[in-house]
């Protein structure tokens, strides 16, 4: 990875010291190297103490790490009208030894963090990743969360119109819908319960009855990622075994009325929404149905309007993707820190650096036909010639020069598509590559004069 762009989503963050300043860009970089490295491995001696000291300090919080990433990203979306904030929650497990201090558990086999992110995504079908708009750390599962993460992301732009709030079943909560349209807020929000709904027709008192006589009138041929075998009775229920494979869902939708659940205080006692389902209406032979029921605040009025509503749905797998960065690329459960808030700090300095790697591997799978030059610092790509396993093409393209580079990470074309760790790892190589090269130059000008 390229060290100098991590830099610069540090760069500029307002912590109370101007050395903790200093010490959060020279760790950032140091990281970045390899980012699924343990700090052990990373960093000599001196840094490593000092990144414990940095993580632990009171005076550091996670907010003030993350800022100039956010700042970054809302420059980065600046320029579109609609941009899609994608929400999520992923627990991170420790196991019990060492007892960290201020984490949550829910099993009691092992300690817990929650981290719930905020990810912004081109919303033009690409789903570009543009960085983080918001990030926080549980020591519980607190449902307030999703509402406090839409406030901060809507804060940062400076309005509430540009974001398109995109969130899966567990957001499924009447006070958030009321909350939402009390704030003006856009979203897509994928149903977990069959809400109740008023209806001239007396038969009609559900949003699944509802919909189900609602005519469909667009399709969208969707590649469905494959999924293993759950545990646990709910988990399988809800989330059954799958293959990877293409499946054709029919799309329909109908402006409902919504009620409020019995015993809800505070609230509207209806909500006006525009509801959304997508099913497949001819599964494979032993394969589950796949059904998405959604509510937003967006306008159904014609096929175009349905299919968006729906394909900005779909990019909310992005974020999955997110953590999976942030997990495995960045190794953040492998972290030997002891406490709560030095967990959140780390939490909060590796999200940017898991949103690279991000950005890295969106760019191998779909700007394949960029230009490859412009993938790489200057300079870089010659180094890349001479260092690549396989001769590169006289223009590459964006996706040769990042199979070259995960290549010297280990990763084999023949397998697939390159994992986080030998992304990481490559560019490590590359960037070493890149120093020797350019020590050699210099001691070979100096020779010259």
């Amino acid at each position: 990875m390229d060290n100098k762009v991590v830099e610069g989503e540090f760069v500029g963050a307002r912590l109370r010291d101007e050395r903790l300043s200093k010490r959060l860009v020279s760790l950032a970089a140091r990281v970045a190297m390899d980012p699924s490295a343990s700090f052990p491995t990373s960093l000599t001696e001196a840094e490593l103490e000092g990144a414990y000291r940095f993580f632990s300090n009171k005076k550091v919080q996670p907010e003030a790490i993350l800022e100039p990433h956010v700042r970054q990203t809302v420059q980065r979306l600046a320029t579109a009208d609609v941009t899609l904030a994608l929400h999520d929650t992923t627990t991170l497990s420790f196991r019990n030894e060492g007892q960290r201090e201020g984490f949550g558990s829910l099993t009691g086999k092992s300690q817990q963090l929650w981290t719930h992110a905020t990810l912004a995504v081109k919303a033009d079908g690409t789903r570009c990743p543009l960085g983080l708009l918001a990030l926080s750390t549980e020591s519980e599962i607190r449902h307030e969360r999703w509402f406090e993460n839409i406030e901060r992301a809507n804060a940062n732009v400076g309005g509430s119109r540009q974001l398109v709030h995109v969130m899966d079943r567990e957001a499924d909560d009447y006070a958030l819908f009321s909350q939402l349209i009390a704030n003006e807020a856009r979203f897509v929000i994928r149903l977990q319960h069959d809400r109740g709904v008023e209806a001239d027709d007396s038969a009609v008192t559900r949003i699944t009855e509802a919909l189900s006589r609602a005519v469909h009138v667009a399709e969208r041929e969707v590649l469905l990622t494959p999924r293993g075998t759950n545990k646990g009775s709910k988990a399988k229920k809800v989330h059954p075994a799958r293959k990877k494979r293409l499946a054709n869902l029919s799309i329909a939708g109908a402006a409902v009325t919504v009620r409020c659940p019995a015993g809800r205080r505070g609230v509207p006692k209806t909500l006006e929404l525009h509801a959304v389902r997508a099913w497949e209406a001819s599964p494979l032979p032993g394969e589950p149905s796949v059904e998405w029921l959604l509510l937003t605040s967006e306008p159904i009025d014609d096929v175009d309007q349905l299919l968006r509503v729906v394909d900005w749905y779909r990019a909310r797998w992005t974020i999955e993707e997110f953590f999976k960065a942030l997990k495995t690329g960045c190794a953040i459960e492998k972290r030997q820190l002891e406490s709560f808030h030095a967990f959140s700090n780390a939490v909060g300095f590796f999200a940017p650096i898991a949103w690279q790697l991000l950005l890295l591997r969106h760019r191998a799978h779909h700007e394949t036909d960029a230009d490859g030059a412009a993938s790489l610092p200057d300079g870089m790509l010659e180094v890349l010639r001479h260092v690549a396993r396989k001769p590169l093409p006289e223009r590459p393209t964006a996706k040769d020069v990042l199979l070259a580079v995960a290549a010297l990470g280990g990763h084999l074309k023949r397998n697939g598509d390159p994992g986080w760790q030998t992304l990481g790892r490559g560019y490590d190589k590359l960037r070493d590559a890149a120093e020797v090269w350019a020590i050699a130059a210099r001691v070979m000008r100096n020779d010259q004069s």
